[in-house]
């Protein structure tokens, strides 16, 4: 965790709740206006699952009806597909209306981001290779845009700097036992 204590009125240290959600991190922009989504955090807090404060305090939920054809649902996914991009090197394009898919390379991260990405409190799920996070026309770019963005930096950041390579093989040979299970009952 990043922030261990808080000063109060009285200048003595007081411990700060583990669970509260994480403070925002500052907007940082490019000459040209634009978010510089990937020069925006010099540091991670631990993540939900491991004890440390979840990005949100409550559950960013997808629009799922909202209208896919306004102005607003357009930029929230032009501006999330970008961000995902920048933080993570990972491809992401429009889903099903409320969704963004996001190509992991493989079920068993897709699966262990949509996990971690739900203990930040931002919606998502995975389907097979994709990861799903939440897009709406009323999402804002301080807010649900940069939420979304924060919980992909935050865990694909873990993924790739902090999970063992243990770990990330044990969850491959988990999902080729699923994908064999379900081959084999559905004989």
């Amino acid at each position: 965790m990043t922030v261990n204590t808080l000063m109060n009125t009285n200048s003595k240290m007081t411990e700060q709740d583990p669970r509260a959600p994480m403070a925002p991190a500052p907007m940082v922009y490019n000459p040209d206006n634009s978010v510089a989504w990937d020069r925006m955090w010099d540091n991670f807090c631990v993540l939900a699952s491991a004890g440390g404060p979840p990005h949100r305090a409550t559950l960013l939920r997808a629009q799922t009806d909202a209208n896919p054809d306004s102005v607003g649902y357009r930029f929230a996914c032009e501006e999330i597909i970008r961000g995902i991009a920048l933080v993570s090197g990972l491809q992401a394009a429009p889903a099903q209306t409320g969704w963004i898919a996001i190509e992991c390379g493989k079920a068993s991260r897709a699966r262990w981001l949509s996990e971690q990405i739900n203990q930040e409190n931002v919606e998502a799920y995975a389907e097979e290779t994709r990861v799903f996070v939440p897009v709406g026309d009323n999402f804002a770019l301080k807010g649900e845009i940069k939420n979304v963005i924060t919980a992909v930096a935050k865990t694909t950041h873990y993924w790739r700097d902090h999970l063992a390579t243990e770990i990330k093989t044990s969850l491959e040979w988990e999902e080729r036992f699923k994908k064999l299970a379900r081959r084999f009952f559905r004989r």
